[in-house]
């Protein structure tokens, strides 16, 4: 059997907590060898929660040590290019967290970076990671439901205030609700059709002036064959009385969050509720909480591709076609026209 993994997580913030909960789950696969935050508080809060060996102040220090192989970067999306090349200069292997980055030139410095180093290069497309996902995917080569025609996403919720600070700034998210949620579920339409879009018809808008981003979607996608992706998404969805989604939570329906999506065939419809619940012609095929979960299956699928020296799942080479769908939807809702990809 091999090693587990040597893996060093780079921030303490919201999201690296699900990551770094993940690997305890897999000891057999992974090490959390070391934190990074620049918080000395959080650093030493994260390294005794999480059992980490090391803490570091910062990237630089960490990428000195010979005893991480890897490092798992939790950090805000505009720092995503930078942190990625530096660790792969280090010859780190490197997972990121999604959105890959805010532009596709980003995306390809640190591909280049990389392939140069000879290291894998894998995206945190965690929602991907769900065995209901795995299963619809499944269903369809099958052709339980035909020939695919259409997919909906929908993704509904209340939020007056961001949960964290950067997420106020355009430039920082990259727009906001189109790469912090609608990338999951670009993600998974790219993957079901197996390929990109031929055009892209988006309007999003930005209703709360606590921050400068989107927070109101409609985006359609074209295929090739009249095949077309619809996702509808809004943070200005009050689902109860008083109160809003406070952003610490799972992004799972409840009483605060709609999340559904309707993959359409020729002879067929599946649902996917949450990712968690998976419905053909309404009958339910998986449910329920799954062990390991989600972002257990992510970081071992990373391990693996590690160890097997092959390209992961979510490679970034794959991931990348994502942001070139995200720049095209967020172009045509600043020039109102349908942008050929």
């Amino acid at each position: 059997m091999a090693e587990p993994l040597r893996v060093c997580v780079v921030g303490c913030g919201r999201v690296s907590k699900s990551h770094l909960a993940s690997m305890l789950e897999i000891p057999d696969k992974v090490e959390i060898t070391a934190v990074v935050s620049s918080d000395p508080a959080k650093r030493m809060s994260f390294q005794k929660e999480y059992s980490a060996k090391k803490a570091y102040a910062t990237l630089e220090q960490a990428l000195k040590d010979p005893e991480i192989e890897a490092v798992d970067i939790c950090l805000p999306n505009h720092i995503h290019e930078e942190a990625t090349i530096k660790s792969a200069a280090a010859g780190k292997h490197v997972l990121v967290e999604k959105p890959m980055a805010n532009t596709v030139q980003e995306c390809e410095a640190m591909l280049k970076a990389a392939d140069e180093a000879g290291v894998i290069f894998m995206v945190g497309q965690s929602r991907r990671y769900h065995d209901a996902v795995f299963e619809s995917k499944k269903l369809l080569k099958e052709g339980k439901i035909g020939d695919l025609i259409s997919i909906t996403g929908l993704l509904f919720a209340y939020l007056e205030n961001p949960p964290t600070a950067w997420w106020r700034s355009k430039a920082k998210t990259g727009g906001l609700m189109i790469p912090l949620w609608g990338n999951h579920i670009i993600d998974y339409i790219l993957w079901m059709y197996d390929e990109t879009p031929i055009r892209v018809f988006c309007e999003a808008h930005g209703n709360n002036s606590n921050w400068e981003g989107e927070d109101e979607v409609a985006l359609l996608m074209g295929f090739n064959g009249n095949r077309s992706a619809t996702i509808k998404m809004s943070w200005n969805t009050r689902l109860k009385e008083e109160g809003e989604w406070d952003g610490k939570g799972k992004m799972l329906s409840s009483a605060d969050i709609i999340y559904e999506r309707y993959i359409q065939g020729t002879s067929g419809t599946m649902h996917l509720g949450d990712e968690t619940e998976l419905k053909l012609n309404g009958n339910i095929v998986v449910q329920g909480a799954q062990v390991p979960g989600n972002f257990a299956l992510q970081i071992g699928e990373f391990a693996s591709a590690v160890r097997e020296n092959r390209e992961p799942l979510t490679s970034a080479k794959k991931v990348v076609d994502i942001i070139r769908i995200q720049e095209a939807a967020l172009r045509s809702a600043e020039t109102n026209k349908v942008v050929k990809v």
